[in-house]
């Protein structure tokens, strides 16, 4: 489990990115698993396009909160994933 926290600013979006990036490069697996990380890879700009605005202290500053939850085989390797979003400004 890792939870990520902090001020607006001080980088929760960016680690988040780095730590799946790393799940992604130390992970293994054939064509299905490259498959369900590169859905896991890409879902981030597709929610931060809906899920971002301009404000004063960020110009691309995240509008809400999401929980990933990645499932892993006993191999260690990703195959499944969920995101749910919460606390979506309006």
């Amino acid at each position: 489990c890792v939870i990520i926290s902090g001020e607006s600013g001080a980088g929760k979006t960016v680690a988040a990115k780095y730590i799946m990036g790393y799940i992604s490069k130390v992970s293994g697996g054939g064509e299905k698993v490259q498959h369900v990380k590169d859905i896991i890879l890409q879902s981030n700009p597709l929610l931060e396009a809906f899920g971002n605005a301009k404000t004063v202290r960020n110009n691309n500053s995240s509008r809400f909160g999401k929980y990933f939850e990645i499932q892993f085989s006993r191999g260690g390797e990703p195959d499944g994933g969920k995101i749910s979003n919460f606390l979506l400004e309006k």
